[in-house]
């Protein structure tokens, strides 16, 4: 569609189709986040993995496709999800989801599969002719779904330094059959895994999903990428559930929970024991999120998938999808915190106008495409009583839904039955990005959506108890 703005901040595909973020990592200074992309068309298609690259977390520059389907191969229905890793001698890997085609693989399709990069800038990727997974375990219901990988290094496994792998599974159409199921290696070159047993279940997440999927696992401090840190670690993970014959799934979230690797005895499996839970985003647009620590190992940077399929004004584009603005994690209190990272907060001037209900409009000199909202309240429920309402320079009017900021939506499990925690909301700062909006309010919860018919805004107005102050973001 010609005339189609794209955003200032945020990672977008040239043309095509981009989803879920995969294989997130930061290698000689540079950030890189691979993704789901059909650069063939703005749709659901056959998997390849996109790469772009950034030296600061706001400039990208998009690169030739790293993963493509090879016909014949194990991979030839497409390149699916998958994370970052380093094996021996400190070449780059990736362990991503190969799937056959249905032709060729009959109902069991998705097998594990290694690429590795002997190059700097992680451009060439050289994947293994066989799956280093091949089999899926029998379970009870059968498996339907497996696939999407999370790899972290756990230390001693019978005496040898050791890898974990943890893959998303599921069963469609049946209630709380989602999982995450636990592999292990002690193999340098990370070819040889065996089954541990289910890490995580839907009845110890307290969930009924059908689906698990998009695993992420680390620990709650900075030691490198899923390096563990005693038992205590963070697992988020989306999930879905759909009827079998069904083509889209009916229902979907993402979650992050806090808890524990239960200690391995007598050769049982190692578990994770949850204790907090919370939402990722409050939104409706944000899904499938992956993280990585950066080289320093100072901080935890996750991006995730903006479903802007659903937004009516992607109608036509010729690309579709967005990456979220990189967010920092933090672990405060057994709670996940989520805040835009300091390279995008930086970005904001002074303030250019303020207002709030008595006020009226605060109108800009000059329509932005992209600013930050800072929303002043007294508590969450004042937060979630106020509107805020960007105006395009057309006069187009979207409203920034807050209701949702009012209820708790962080838990804590007390005698087996999560408990909802109250939180302390004092302020939101709204990012907005050429329609793309993403809320970070003070206590560390956020949520995304979008309007993607705003291209810039050219007044705001805030009604309730907020008062609003706006600030130009200038890459």
């Amino acid at each position: 569609m010609a005339g189609v703005t794209r955003p200032l901040l945020h990672l977008t595909p040239t043309t095509g189709w981009m989803n879920d973020p995969n294989g997130l990592t930061q290698s000689g200074g540079v950030h890189h986040v691979f993704f789901q992309h059909n650069p063939d068309a703005p749709t659901f298609g056959t998997m390849r993995w996109g790469h772009a690259t950034s030296p600061d977390l706001v400039h990208w520059t998009e690169h030739p496709t790293a993963l493509s389907p090879r016909a014949g191969g194990p991979d030839a229905g497409g390149c699916w999800s998958g994370c970052a890793v380093d094996v021996a001698g400190g070449s780059a890997a990736v362990i991503y989801t190969g799937v056959q085609r249905p032709e060729d693989g009959g109902p069991q399709r998705a097998v594990a599969l290694r690429a590795v990069s002997e190059d700097a800038s992680l451009v060439s990727w050289q994947p293994d002719a066989e799956a280093v997974i091949a089999d899926w375990p029998e379970l009870d219901p059968p498996l339907t779904d497996w696939r999407d990988h999370a790899v972290l290094r756990p230390g001693d496994l019978d005496g040898q330094l050791g890898w974990r792998q943890v893959v998303a599974a599921g069963t469609a159409g049946h209630d709380g059959a989602g999982k995450l199921l636990s592999y292990t290696t002690t193999d340098p070159e990370l070819r040889d895994w065996a089954y541990e047993g289910v890490f995580l279940d839907a009845a110890a997440a307290g969930l009924d999903a059908h689906v698990f999927e998009c695993p992420d696992v680390f620990a709650p401090v900075g030691d490198g990428p899923g390096q563990l840190d005693g038992a205590d670690l963070v697992v988020v993970l989306s999930w879905y559930s759909k009827d079998p014959a069904a083509e889209l799934h009916h229902s979907s979230g993402a979650v992050w929970l806090t808890g524990r690797l239960a200690s391995e005895e007598d050769g049982a499996p190692a578990r994770f024991v949850p204790e907090r839970r919370g939402a990722l985003d409050l939104g409706s647009r944000f899904y499938a999120p992956q993280s990585y620590t950066t080289a320093d190992r100072d901080r935890r940077i996750a991006f995730g998938w903006l479903r802007t399929q659903d937004d009516p004004a992607s109608a036509g584009r010729t690309s579709v999808g967005a990456q979220s603005l990189p967010r920092h994690w933090r672990v405060v209190g057994g709670r996940l915190q989520q805040a835009p990272v300091a390279e995008v907060s930086g970005l904001a001037g002074d303030v250019v106008v303020e207002t709030d209900e008595l006020s009226g409009a605060g109108v800009l000199d000059e329509p932005a495409q992209a600013v930050v909202v800072h929303l002043a309240v007294d508590d969450a429920r004042a937060l979630a009583a106020s509107t805020l309402v960007l105006v395009s320079p057309e006069g187009r009017r979207t409203v920034v839904d807050l209701s949702a900021f009012g209820r708790p939506t962080t838990e804590r499990l007390v005698d087996g039955a999560w408990t909802p925690e109250e939180t302390r909301v004092r302020w939101a700062d709204v990012y907005v990005d050429t329609g793309i909006v993403e809320v970070f309010a003070s206590d560390g919860r956020a949520a995304a959506t979008s309007d993607l018919a705003v291209s810039a805004v050219a007044a705001v107005e805030a009604t309730g108890p907020a008062r609003a102050s706006v600030r130009v973001l200038t890459p």
